[in-house]
């Protein structure tokens, strides 16, 4: 599924959708504003590129970084609670990791993380995305994507 059929998806069963974004700076978003089911679904989200945007815009605890690293599922799934704490949305998807060129703190490029939460789950999965920056943002937006996508059909 892209993102416009999600957006369809979501706006159909009237649920509603934000974003904290990284690595991916605000691509996710950009696409979800670009659909016509936009103003349904989509209140606002967050792009936090740095490490004190996630602490100051977020709230991500400056310890959590600390013991874990900026791309660890740990993060991301306190990326996306805090998003859809401050956004009241039905869900909340978060990115972080590394497009590239160079490792961030010893993580590989390539590296990223993505939280999901929903009203009843909070969880995070690890990817590796080959290839130059611009794609490796690309297949986290798909990853993205295809994460909500396999939770709501449990849903």
């Amino acid at each position: 599924m892209d993102i416009p059929t999600l957006a369809k998806y979501l706006a159909k069963r009237e649920l509603t959708l934000t974003s904290a974004e990284s690595l991916t700076s605000g691509t996710f978003q950009g696409q979800l504003a670009a659909t016509p089911q936009a103003s349904q679904i989509y209140p606002g989200g967050f792009i936090t590129y740095a490490t004190t945007a996630k602490t100051k815009l977020l709230g991500v605890p400056a310890a959590l970084i600390a013991e874990y690293g900026v791309v660890s599922p740990e993060v991301a799934k306190s990326m996306a609670q805090q998003a859809r704490k401050i956004a009241g949305t039905d869900f909340a998807l978060a990115f972080t990791g590394v497009a590239g060129p160079d490792k961030l703190d010893g993580v590989m490029v390539g590296t990223v993380c993505i939280g999901l939460v929903s009203p009843e789950t909070t969880l995070a999965k690890t990817y590796y995305f080959p290839g130059e920056p611009e794609s490796v943002m690309t297949q986290s937006c798909q990853a993205g994507v295809d994460l909500l996508v396999q939770y709501l059909q449990k849903y």
